[in-house]
């Protein structure tokens, strides 16, 4: 588990990418992170490196939306990346809920405005994922906000973005944190 460190959202959706690869799920919808300081290009080449050389290099980045939506014959996932800053206590809880609000947002019951190529997957279970560092911060939040219960409810899961390892540890809504 990280303490206080600087995580990059892009390092997160990079990982939760590969993640995604292993369930053998297809990545079709990425916004990568903008803002000062970010090289928008080489956030989105470090995507297609993690994306694979399977997917056409003529893919559509974009700026509203989940930060990742992929598919497979059962599975649908809309997922919501957050890095951590050096941000106060404050900081790191506003940004949590910002995370947290944005992917609970994103539910729905069943696949939606889904490319035509895929259009047959639109029997898949929707799958939701906040995926984040597993900083202190945010693991306080998650343990005394995003109970089972919601996480159930929701079919949310929450996948924590290990620094040491630069893979992501899922923890689904039956399992504790």
């Amino acid at each position: 588990m990280s303490s206080h460190l600087i995580i990059p959202e892009n390092d997160v959706l990079i990982a939760t990418i590969a993640f995604l690869r292993e369930r053998g799920v297809t990545c079709y919808g990425i916004s990568v992170a903008r803002g000062k300081g970010i090289d928008k290009s080489v956030m989105e080449t470090n995507a297609w490196a993690a994306l694979g050389e399977d997917i056409p290099h003529v893919y559509p980045f974009s700026a509203e939306g989940a930060d990742i939506i992929g598919i497979s014959s059962t599975e649908w996932w809309k997922i919501e990346c957050k890095g951590s800053g050096t941000g106060k206590s404050q900081t790191q809880r506003n940004n949590f809920d910002r995370a947290l609000a944005s992917t609970v947002s994103y539910y729905e019951e069943k696949p939606s405005n889904l490319p035509t190529k895929y259009a047959h997957y639109m029997n898949a279970q929707p799958y939701l994922g906040l995926a984040l560092p597993a900083s202190q911060a945010y693991l306080k939040e998650l343990k005394r906000r995003v109970r089972q219960s919601l996480r159930k409810a929701l079919n949310l899961w929450v996948l924590l973005y290990e620094s040491n390892s630069n893979k992501i540890r899922a923890v689904s809504p039956e399992d504790d944190y």
